[in-house]
């Protein structure tokens, strides 16, 4: 089985490292292997694919930048897909498409990717995740400035990665049927909690609470996934422990 990973950075590779532990045949489609999603002729490049996954990532909170690029991205993947009789699976966010977290422009756009998806591919699966563990990091470089970093406060049940990687790789290989899995990590935490127990910030984390509609919905824990949502993966401090190791 041809498994065409659209998307590069961290999801990516756990992605194609998880679709070959299961005897799939995985290609990465990325700016590092040579390809922009929004550039090159995707119905070309991805012919040979049975299934696609559509992993791709730009970290924005301008609603107008991530809807353009998630869109794009996704009206291009669904074009290369239906050419190719491909399956198309999307990886996407746990509650990112409720009213109350659309003035974050990030979700707005992952929201609006999700539509165009359902309108475009006729033969879709999204796996929608809460935020991976990894998160706690990434916005410390995401939101620096100088010796510090800004920490929103944020309620959320994070889960590790490589069992989201887990679960596409099994929904791509038939493992997993159904059009939609929605999964969560074992604990419901804080990005607050989560980044004190990083073992080498470099910087000096500084709480803040957003003053917004999104703002509140992140603190009063609306990302947290419904009950009966599949959880996965180790706990938080397990996995730290696994990396330090």
């Amino acid at each position: 089985m041809r498994v065409a990973v659209v998307g590069g950075g961290a999801s990516g590779s756990a992605i194609h490292r998880a679709l070959g532990e299961r005897g799939a045949d995985p290609e990465l489609f990325s700016r590092t292997t040579g390809f922009d999603v929004l550039r090159d002729d995707a119905t070309a490049r991805l012919a040979d694919a049975d299934v696609i996954v559509e992993a791709t990532g730009r970290f924005t909170i301008s609603r107008r930048a991530a809807t353009d690029f998630f869109t794009r991205s996704t009206r291009a993947v669904a074009a290369a897909a239906r050419a190719s009789g491909a399956r198309h699976i999307l990886l996407s966010i746990v509650n990112g498409d409720l009213p109350q977290v659309q003035g974050y422009g990030y979700l707005a756009g992952k929201t609006a990717q999700e539509r165009v998806a359902r309108q475009e591919s006729p033969d879709l699966t999204i796996v929608r995740s809460t935020q991976w563990f990894d998160f706690a990091g990434q916005n410390l470089d995401r939101m620096k400035l100088g010796p510090f970093a800004i920490v929103p406060a944020m309620t959320i049940q994070p889960v590790a990665l490589d069992a989201v990687a887990d679960v596409i790789a099994d929904a791509a290989t038939g493992a997993r049927l159904g059009v939609l899995h929605e999964v969560a990590g074992p604990e419901v935490t804080t990005l607050w909690d989560m980044t004190t127990q990083l073992p080498d910030k470099r910087v000096t984390p500084i709480p803040l609470r957003i003053p917004s509609r999104y703002g509140r919905a992140f603190r009063d824990g609306t990302l947290l996934p419904a009950p009966g949502v599949e959880v996965i993966g180790p706990h938080y401090a397990d996995w730290l422990n696994t990396r330090s190791a």
